[in-house]
């Protein structure tokens, strides 16, 4: 007797390798084997994106000053002043804000779920003229806050940051809106930053190409700021989702 059908018969149960012909074709007669082999075939089959590492530098991710963190910086001190009735404050935000040449740049996006409107949305990116005259409005016709008022608007653009961009939108009370396949450079910090006007709670999360979640910000509040380097050139998806009750009109800006 063959000496594996004499080992078949045993109690050693030892898993068996049957040859059916001369050009040894090996059959897996013990289900072990199949599977390992199933499971080791299907590893072999995934695609290459399925190992891609997430497109973000961790060893480079210093932010560098530009006309989104003005942005942001600005947007801080136009709360601080509003809340403290505070004329002056608000001329240095709206400094800020006019010299972060902030441009806007309508960027295609999707809605996903959410209720119905609660507003009609007419509140949209505060503007450094507006900031001004809300400044002057405050004051109650303080001849100083006025004259400060008029030396901003009169000066000359210089120092003003380029590249930074914004476009308007809104989103629903617990809706999402989607960014797809906005483009940024590697090597290059990257920073996107949404600013609402309302009590509506913003998040963001930013995913690559390959679906990583590379950044997220989930603290209650009507902004949202993510920065990161990408390790290479390459697309991703932004998604702001508004977790509150409200409808909130935001800006959305990127560098």
């Amino acid at each position: 007797m063959h000496i594996l059908n004499r080992l078949s018969g045993s109690n050693l149960r030892a898993p068996l390798l049957t040859f059916r012909d001369v050009h040894g074709v090996i059959e897996m007669s013990n289900p072990i084997y199949r599977v390992l082999f199933i499971t080791i075939a299907a590893a072999l089959a995934l695609p290459a994106t399925t190992f891609a590492k997430p497109n973000i530098n961790f060893s480079d991710t210093l932010p560098v000053t530009g006309g989104i963190s003005m942005a942001v910086t600005s947007h801080k001190l136009f709360e601080i002043a509003r809340a403290d009735n505070d004329p002056y404050t608000m001329i240095t935000a709206a400094k800020l804000r006019r010299k972060a040449g902030l441009r806007e740049v309508p960027l295609p996006s999707e809605e996903e779920g959410g209720a119905a409107h609660t507003s009609d949305g007419s509140a949209l990116v505060m503007s450094w003229e507006e900031m001004l005259g809300l400044a002057v409005k405050m004051s109650n016709g303080n001849e100083t806050v006025a004259s400060l008022a008029e030396d901003v608007r009169a000066a000359r653009s210089k120092g003003v940051v380029n590249g930074a961009v914004y476009s308007k939108a809104r989103i629903k009370p617990r809706g999402k809106r989607h960014y797809r396949n906005l483009s940024f450079e590697g090597g290059k910090f990257a920073e996107v930053y949404a600013e609402g006007h309302n009590e509506a709670n913003l998040d963001m999360y930013i995913y690559d190409a390959d679906g990583h979640l590379i950044c997220s910000r989930t603290d209650p509040s009507n902004v949202s700021q993510c920065g990161w380097t990408p390790a290479f050139t390459g697309n991703f998806t932004i998604v702001v989702e508004n977790k509150s009750d409200q409808s909130s009109s935001f800006a959305l800006m990127t560098n």
